[in-house]
């Protein structure tokens, strides 16, 4: 399959779609580039928690941060939505270390929040978002808050920004290599897998094989980070094949008719890439 037959196919799924897409991919072996929309602004949604998580790593590589201090959950920061801190007793004191596992992995809006004010605050993350070539990613609002949203807040990114910071990450570029090695590490372990992972033979991430050096054939480990509001379905990760092969793929939607339309769209664009890649590498 060549790359002009994939993005043939990309558009055939793009034709059922009932809303706006943004997409970026790129093969990391051959440096092969493809983009819908790619610079169009999207809410970040939870995928704004990857530069957080990689901020709060670099910070504690300073000697700014302890990853392993215990730390009391301000009541401010006790919001809904996704997450299981909510759920656990208010006595309980996470560490910065749990709290990105669980920013990333479970998609915790408290940890979210609570992480926030231990970096600096936004300005702090969209600084570091600019400091790493992401001009129009930013922070402005904590998870939840939907007063700041309804002034005109958002969290903003673009595909094409996320798809560069996930590169960075691959070739480990955001501080040293262990700060990119341990978000790649904390973004395979995410348990919300219905769309990127979720129709291709991903490994799940309780399996023992997720962080070997060798991949079986046939499989595929995918570190990513999944966003999602109202009518608004994002997924973006680092796909990693058999024989050391590297693939970026960011989708971002809004506009939806509906999310389940949205997160099954994720999914088929997400095969027709795999697709093109097992066949291009022969992995």
């Amino acid at each position: 399959m060549s790359m002009r037959e994939m993005e043939k196919n990309i558009y055939s799924v793009l034709s059922e779609l009932d809303g706006t897409v943004g997409l970026y991919f790129e093969d990391i072996q051959s440096g092969d580039q493809f983009n819908i929309n790619g610079n169009m602004e999207f809410s970040a949604a939870s995928t704004i928690k990857i530069p957080l998580v990689s901020l709060l790593l670099t910070k504690a590589e300073k000697g700014e941060i302890d990853l392993g201090a215990q730390v009391q959950v301000e009541e401010s920061n006790r919001v809904g939505g996704a997450g299981i801190i909510k759920e656990l007793d208010h006595l309980y004191k996470p560490t910065p270390m749990d709290m990105a596992r669980l920013a990333i992995v479970l998609s915790d809006n408290i940890a979210t929040n609570q992480l926030i004010d231990l970096v600096g605050g936004p300005e702090e993350v969209t600084n570091f978002c600019r400091g790493v070539n992401l001009k129009k990613t930013k922070l402005q609002r904590k998870m939840m808050d939907l007063e700041s949203l309804e002034a005109g807040k958002d969290n903003i990114t673009t595909p094409n920004e996320m798809g560069y910071l996930l590169k960075q990450l691959v070739n480990n570029e955001i501080g040293s290599a262990s700060i990119s090695e341990q978000v790649i590490s904390i973004m395979k372990r995410q348990q919300l897998n219905l769309k990127l992972p979720y129709l291709i033979p991903a490994l799940e991430p309780d399996d023992p094989d997720i962080d070997s050096d060798t991949i079986k054939e046939g499989t595929i480990v995918v570190a990513h980070k999944t966003g999602e509001l109202f009518k608004v379905q994002h997924d973006v990760g680092i796909f990693l094949l058999p024989k050391g092969y590297k693939y970026i793929l960011a989708i971002y939607t809004k506009d939806l008719s509906t999310d389940a339309h949205g997160v099954n769209i994720i999914a088929k664009l997400s095969k027709v890439v795999y697709d093109y890649m097992v066949e291009s590498y022969k992995c």
